[in-house]
């Protein structure tokens, strides 16, 4: 492979937003080791003439692709197909990276032979232009160990943390469902069964814009786009349902628990739901979808997840109305995050 590092931008209708994020990405000490694959998926506006603009300006280093509309899941599956970069990153195209901190990455790709890189990413709020670390972790930094040894702590993270070795994606046939959203959880989980090495580092590359107010996780877009939520959910277990033999226990753990946050997110956007009869419908269809697949029975599931198939949801409903009438609240937001964190420490 000619390249260090292939970066993958999925750009749909981002002309607004390239100029900004591919200046961070652009440093002269490592232009030459990297490769930007700007994917255009259908858009409408001017990302395309914009992209080109940078394109003509680093002709070895980027390419714009421009494909029909296939959702992010395909702009990241015709990266992976496209990628000639030894390792392989997505930044999308409303986001940016810390450039010193991105050259870093770069210059230590170059010495190593991994499977996963890990980072710490930062959030930043829209808002308030406040940028909060995420996901710094009590480990050792730059050890490249066994996966195995680090996967409970660095459990299923954010895919802004992640780094691929792009042969793990293309060799084991990596692809994820197109024409959907969420699909990010896919990215994460399916190449993890054979990722054997690992390693973090400490220092943030990726900044992830966050209270855009057009985002799918907004929990109005998440309404509306429910029934993708749940189809990805449902991939992920049956994912799980046919892990091979070989996969190791502490691999299926991780996978199993974060399908649990899965079904935690499922409750609080059924819950959500503003009509009763379709709320209570297809709350009531979810609940009997995991009584059916045994999910009560896997010793990995989470305690919470448990309770909320037994319960069929009715336990966090009092909260969940509380949460969507304070979502927009900014101290609401911290007390969120940190509910959310605890449940990510939670034991079976």
């Amino acid at each position: 492979m000619s390249k260090i590092l292939t970066v993958t931008i999925p750009s749909y209708n981002t002309e607004k937003y390239i100029d900004e994020c591919l200046p961070y990405l652009i440093d002269e000490r490592i232009i030459s080791d990297i490769e930007i694959l700007i994917v255009s998926d259908g858009s409408k506006d001017n990302t395309l003439s914009v992209a080109q603009k940078w394109a003509d300006k680093y002709p070895d280093s980027i390419r714009v692709i421009d494909k029909e509309n296939g959702g992010h899941g395909s702009t990241i599956n015709r990266g992976i197909l496209e990628a000639t970069g030894k390792y392989f990153k997505v930044v999308d195209g409303d986001d940016w990276v810390v450039t010193e901190n991105f050259v870093k990455l770069v210059d230590y790709l170059k010495q190593v032979e991994v499977d996963i890189i890990n980072n710490p990413y930062l959030e930043h709020n829209e808002e308030t232009t406040v940028e909060t670390p995420m996901m710094n972790l009590e480990i050792s930094a730059r050890n490249i160990v066994e996966h195995d040894q680090v996967v409970e702590q660095i459990k299923i993270p954010p895919m802004h943390t992640i780094t691929y070795r792009t042969s793990i994606l293309k060799d084991n046939e990596i692809k994820i469902d197109e024409k959907m959203f969420y699909v990010d959880v896919e990215y994460i989980c399916y190449p993890l069964p054979f990722v054997k090495t690992s390693v973090y580092l400490d220092f943030p590359v990726y900044v992830y814009r966050t209270n855009s107010g057009t985002q799918s996780m907004a929990i109005s877009n998440m309404v509306k786009n429910r029934a993708m939520h749940l189809t990805m959910t449902k991939h992920i277990w049956n994912f799980i349902t046919k892990l091979p033999k070989e996969t190791s226990p502490t691999v299926k753990k991780v996978l199993t628990q974060r399908f649990s946050e899965l079904i935690i997110a499922q409750y609080v956007i059924n819950l959500s739901i503003p009509n009763r009869t379709e709320r209570k419908s297809e709350t009531s269809s979810f609940t009997t979808f995991l009584k059916d697949e045994n999910v009560l029975n896997n010793n990995e599931i989470l305690s919470l997840s448990k309770l909320l198939i037994r319960t069929n949801g009715s336990i966090i409903k009092p909260a969940v109305t509380m949460r969507n009438s304070l979502q927009s609240n900014r101290t609401w937001q911290v007390i969120e995050r940190s509910i959310l964190n605890s449940i990510k420490r939670m034991k079976k």
